[in-house]
């Protein structure tokens, strides 16, 4: 009955352990933002939403132009933004190629760019450097789910 008192005691820490080694794992192989996941670098880093970027751009035989993120699309890009997966590239895609048939507009591929701003630390000038840049045919996103796969 003790060692089950003491690993009680225990698993809090242990979960706290576990949760934060795989934000660290996260952020170092999937570029997920320190500051999303647990949250145990936020302080040691600026590297967060409002120091992230994303480009939209739709190719298609009559267009070629960046978009906008409508406010529809607001919630799915920034998570795309703190943790640019292909899943969730893949689903930010989808649904600007679902808004851009719904407004009767071609959309051939989708083009989807996340950069984040890095500060020289001698001089503190910004430099936006691309963490992911990803391409989707139109065609090969009707009917993907709107959740994850």
């Amino acid at each position: 009955m003790r060692v089950s008192a003491r690993w009680a005691e225990a698993l809090p820490a242990v979960l706290l352990g576990i949760i934060a080694c795989g934000q660290l794992v996260l952020a170092r192989t999937a570029n997920l933002t320190p500051w999303k996941g647990g949250g145990f670098g936020m302080f040691s880093t600026l590297d967060h939403g409002a120091f992230r970027r994303i480009s939209v751009v739709v190719d298609a035989p009559e267009r070629s132009e960046t978009i906008e993120i409508p406010e529809s699309l607001q919630e799915t890009a920034g998570r795309a933004v703190n943790c640019p997966a292909d899943w969730l590239l893949r689903r930010l895609a989808a649904e600007v190629a679902a808004r851009e048939r719904r407004h009767d507009r071609p959309d051939g591929r989708v083009t989807i760019q996340v950069w984040k701003t890095e500060f020289d630390r001698a001089t503190l000038h910004t430099e936006e450097l691309p963490l992911r840049k990803v391409s989707f045919e139109a065609r090969d996103l009707i009917g993907d789910p709107p959740g994850q796969p």
